[in-house]
């Protein structure tokens, strides 16, 4: 069994590589080469820009996979470039990882069947996504490639390059207020280790072919709920200030996460025997600061320009 993982240095990419190899599977990998691998094993380390097809024809054509996880694709040419290129002979799954940013607003659990288009939260992001998973569909509907999609909700835990749940941790150690959103929102979390169990797993579902699922802990979480499960593991609380939405700053520039109610409806993929997430928020956020206290990570989030802004209205 052959697999290849387009990416493989930041966050979910690395996850899930290490996750494979620690299961002893056979695993190249696909990056740009800009950033160094902080772990071994990979059988192949191709190197370029997925994005200019000769770099890729001059890694990987002609090489047969049993597996493709596609985990660096924002853009439709991403996608395009490589089935161009690909050998998909002996291709049993091509596992794309998508969004949730794909649906239209809600306020109500999403299943995958809901409108999909332009998310005003989301913006181009979403939209491109959306454009990947059509052309995938497409394929699977006239030339029966075997695809499988997944649709996560906020991805988290350690290793995470974002500054999400680190913006926290810091704000904690500092002992700095927090600003958030006064709003009603509420959101769901996959914890990273969840989720490369599921690609796994999809591997040998006999279900999955040409569908599309969504991945995340079922809870739902308010954003005062987060902080408070934040303080509660690192033992340590500051003062969490609700800010009124204002018409000449975002969200965004004071908080890292998008102010908007983002629930997936999980039953499919229950349905259709996936793995089931099994990482609560409090044990996530727990293995998290573990990492973040052992590796002290340096990250920033250049959106959020105005936090101090905010903490003194």
């Amino acid at each position: 069994m052959r697999i290849l993982v387009m990416g493989g240095t930041e966050f979910v990419g690395s996850s899930l590589v290490k996750y494979l190899l620690n299961q002893n599977y056979t695993v190249d990998i696909f990056t740009r080469g800009i950033r160094p691998l902080k772990y071994s094993g990979v059988s192949n380390h191709y190197k370029g820009d997925r994005r200019i097809i000769r770099d890729l024809q001059k890694n990987i054509m002609d090489v047969k996979y049993d597996y493709v996880f596609d985990i660096s694709a924002y853009k439709l040419i991403d996608v395009q470039n490589l089935l161009e290129v690909l050998n998909i002979k002996n291709l049993k799954k091509y596992i794309f990882c998508s969004s949730g940013s794909v649906y239209k607003p809600s306020t109500n659990f999403i299943t995958e069947d809901f409108s999909k288009g332009y998310n005003e939260y989301w913006g181009d992001y979403g939209l491109d996504k959306l454009q990947i998973e059509n052309y995938l569909f497409d394929l699977f509907k006239n030339n029966k490639l075997p695809i499988v999609i997944f649709r996560p909700t906020y991805i988290y835990g350690e290793e995470n390059n974002l500054y999400r749940e680190s913006y926290i941790f810091d704000r904690l150690k500092y002992n700095k207020d927090i600003p958030i959103p006064n709003s009603t929102s509420k959101v769901q979390f996959i914890h990273i280790n969840d989720l490369v169990k599921i690609f796994e797993n999809a591997m040998y579902n006999k279900n999955v072919i040409g569908q599309a699922y969504n991945i995340t802990y079922p809870d739902t979480i308010k954003w005062d709920e987060l902080m408070s499960t934040a303080m509660k593991i690192t033992n340590r609380y500051v003062n969490i200030k609700k800010i009124d939405s204002l018409l000449n700053i975002k969200s965004r520039q004071y908080f890292p996460f998008r102010d908007c109610t983002y629930l997936l409806d999980i039953n499919k993929s229950i349905c259709h025997r996936l793995y089931k997430p099994k990482i609560s928020l409090i044990e996530g956020l727990t293995r998290s600061y573990k990492w973040y206290c052992e590796i002290q990570p340096k990250l920033k989030d250049d959106k959020m320009n105005k936090i101090e802004e905010v903490l003194q209205l």
